[in-house]
């Protein structure tokens, strides 16, 4: 058989191939098959060239091809055994088929029609063509770009037809032109339209669109990795983002040290930095940046892939993260990574904002792969019907502390399984706390609200927030003691906590702000009450005809210690929250007052006046090891635990008439430091949990007489004492405490 131009056209390419050594790999990244469409007649022969390539764009000229047709009895493909990669495509039937040239895991295919022309070799479209149409039935084209359009044959059915032999004809050749093979090329901008007419009288036409409009790429900026290949696609945005066909560009880099490229667009990373891809072709020219990247070593992924199945609530969007790090583990933000998820009717994923949503019951994986061999993580997705949790059912802030609230979607069981995303947050009372869009938490007041979280399916939770002062006192003003709370910064600013029938006193906040204790005598008697945090719902806890007072905290807020003259003498007890299993620690003559419980929940402080003076003692939770504490020649009175080897307390000194009352630090290193200045009659006092502001209750004469006043004193810095003014001169404050 005689050769054609077309073999003989890449006969030295082909005949300086050399055959591949047994074993050898070859690297193929793209095979590209021209033509990509072939028109025959029955018995005609056509030749066809598949060309490999590499990752550099070079052409792999020891490739080896598999070549197939979809169907044998419209169209035969035989390989030339003595020209690797031409084939020759014969035609035996009338019908169109697909013939495909196969490297490894890589090919590339031709569409073939096969016309009347010779006898049939074998079976023939079945019925009588009745409608004739073209394909594509409009094209959109730049100048001088060509593109082939095929005739196609139905029967009335919408079957295929038998194809008969056509004539083509542009009725605008001077916007287009058409070959007799139906190639259509635009010549200038306008609107053309191109006929094609059967031998019994079927006409059909297609509309072309020749517009100067710039074509660009399918993405703004291209990052690879060194040694890495990818494929640029270059579309006409305002023809619906179509292709152009790469071989018809011209494709060049402005630095090759950068980023090589092949002449159909595949580009090959080289080294890290910077460089322009320039593609040119139809009067136009284009650029696209290219970087680079360092090479990706690691694949840093959240939630971990070998933490077992992510539970995704239906409804409900769970966070995934994925981050390519280079060999120093520092990010390589420029490196590309693909995500996919396979199944999109169970979940959705947004790679942007990195959410996984649940769609549908049932189980799908979401994979992401970064750019380098083996980076890649999988998870397993299951989604499940599930709930919304906060995992607190109530907390306190102050009015300068903010804190990020977390929600959490649960299985069925309510078991907390991964962080929730894409939920809404709100406050019931934005004057008291407002609260972001991502659950931080920012006080605006005094007072108590319920901040809300909430899926679009319908799940939520709440969380009760009380925002409260630094320090809680009682505040007595005709007749009446109740419980106000203020700040430091704000202390002209007091906000009422109780508006109760009794006066309360002794109040402490619990160690997580959400409760109060104190000692009303709203009964007749001294007794102990436990409200909510804003003063709200209070809940009688002693029920004796005895007086209680002097109500601490344990650690973990579940007992309250107390002081009771129930047995006769006023003694230590404890008891829960709820006012159960009330038991006595102290017995004796001597009395036990004024018990505070050690940050580590171990020892309680007390006073007790043994040995004919008043000493601060200590003991065990269970009351038992009772042991003197300060053993001095003074009196020490109303320990406060400052860190669970610290205690702060009152000294009172006698001589003659005169008392005088200071108040002291003494930590277990019997190490002693005066706190409070000289000079003042102090009657109560409570220190800061961090040790820096002392708040002093003294006495001092007034136009009524003898008034209780309020003084901070800060510990530590330069700042000055300062009195919490009283709304009216008769006013007293009283039994200040701090917010811990």
């Amino acid at each position: 058989m005689a050769k054609s131009w077309f073999s003989f056209l890449f006969a030295p390419l082909l005949l300086s191939a050399v055959a591949m050594l047994p074993g050898q790999a070859q690297n193929v990244a793209e095979v590209q098959l021209a033509p990509s469409t072939v028109k025959l007649a029955v018995g005609e022969r056509r030749e066809v060239l598949a060309t490999a390539y590499d990752r550099r764009g070079d052409i792999v000229s020891t490739a080896r091809f598999v070549w197939v047709s979809s169907n044998p009895d419209v169209a035969r493909v035989e390989a030339d055994p003595n020209m690797p990669g031409i084939a020759v495509i014969i035609g035996v039937a009338e019908g169109l088929v697909s013939v495909e040239a196969k490297v490894g895991s890589r090919s590339a295919s031709s569409a073939i029609q096969v016309t009347g022309g010779g006898a049939p070799a074998g079976p023939v479209a079945a019925g009588n063509a009745t409608v004739l149409q073209i394909e594509p039935g409009s094209v959109f084209l730049l100048p001088t770009e060509d593109v082939d359009l095929r005739a196609v044959f139905l029967t009335d059915d919408g079957s295929p037809g038998t194809p008969l032999a056509v004539t083509w004809r542009s009725l605008r050749p001077d916007i287009a032109t058409v070959s007799p093979q139906g190639s259509v090329v635009g010549l200038v901008v306008g609107q053309g339209v191109v006929e094609v007419v059967s031998a019994a009288g079927l006409i059909a036409r297609a509309s072309v669109q020749i517009s100067q409009t710039p074509f660009g790429f399918d993405e703004e900026i291209l990052a690879i990795s060194p040694g890495r290949s990818d494929t640029v696609q270059v579309i006409v945005p305002e023809q619906n983002h179509r292709l152009l066909e790469p071989r018809r560009l011209m494709w060049r880099t402005t630095d090759p040290s950068v980023v090589r490229v092949s002449p159909i667009g595949l580009v090959t990373g080289v080294d890290a930095g910077q460089a322009e891809l320039v593609v040119s072709g139809y009067g136009q020219e284009n650029r696209l940046p290219v970087t680079v990247h360092r090479p990706v070593e690691f694949l840093e992924i959240l939630p971990p892939p070998s933490a077992g199945p992510v539970a995704v609530p239906l409804g409900g969007a769970i966070p995934f993260s994925a981050a390519a790090l280079a060999a120093d583990e520092t990010p390589v933000t420029e490196a590309p990574l693909t995500w996919s998820l396979p199944d999109t009717a169970v979940a959705s994923f947004d790679a942007t904002t990195g959410l996984l949503t649940g769609k549908a019951l049932g189980e799908t994986e979401l994979q992401v792969r970064a750019p380098g061999e083996g980076l890649e993580g999988t998870w397993q997705i299951t989604v499940i019907e599930g709930g919304l949790a906060l995992g607190v059912e109530r907390m306190s802030l102050g009015r300068d502390q903010s804190h990020q609230l977390k929600a959490s979607f649960t299985d069925q069981d309510g078991t907390p399984v991964s962080d929730a995303g894409g939920v809404t947050w709100t406050s019931t009372d934005p004057a008291v706390l407002e609260v972001d869009e991502v659950g931080k938490l920012s006080p605006t007041g005094f007072g108590r609200t319920l901040v809300v979280v909430s899926t679009p399916w319908g799940s939520a939770d709440s969380t009760i927030v009380y925002v409260q002062g630094e320090i809680l006192v009682t505040y007595a003003q005709g007749g009446q003691a109740d419980l106000y709370s203020f700040d430091r910064d704000q202390v002209d600013v007091l906000h009422q906590v109780t508006d109760q029938p009794g006066n309360e006193l002794d109040a402490r906040y619990s160690p997580d702000g959400t409760k109060i204790v104190y000692v009303s005598d709203e009964r007749g008697n001294l007794d102990i009450f436990v409200s909510d945090g804003d003063g709200t719902n209070p809940v009688r806890l002693t029920t004796t005809v005895a007086s209680e007072g002097s109500p601490a905290w344990t650690p973990d807020g579940s007992r309250i210690v107390f002081e009771s003259d129930a047995s006769g003498v006023p003694q230590i007890w404890i008891m829960n929250v709820d006012g159960s299993e009330q038991r006595q620690l102290t017995q004796g003559e001597y009395p036990g007052l004024q018990p505070v419980v050690s940050p580590n929940g171990q020892t309680i402080a007390f006073s007790s006046e043994r040995d004919d003076k008043k000493d601060i003692y200590l003991m065990n939770l269970d009351g038992s090891n009772q042991r003197n504490f300060t053993s001095s020649e003074v009196d020490e009175v109303m320990p406060v635990w400052l860190g669970d080897s610290t205690l702060v307390y009152m000294v009172e000194d006698r001589e003659g008439r005169t008392t005088t009352r200071k108040i002291q630090r003494m930590n277990f290193g019997r190490e002693v430091t005066d706190l409070s200045p000289t000079g003042l009659s102090v009657n109560d006092f409570a220190v800061s949990g961090a040790g820096d502001l002392l708040a002093v209750i003294v006495s001092a004469e007034g136009p009524g007489g003898i008034e209780s006043r309020l003084y901070l004193i800060p510990l530590v810095g330069e700042s000055a004492a300062q009195e919490v003014p009283r709304g009216a001169t008769g006013d007293q404050i009283l039994s200040p405490s701090f917010r811990r």
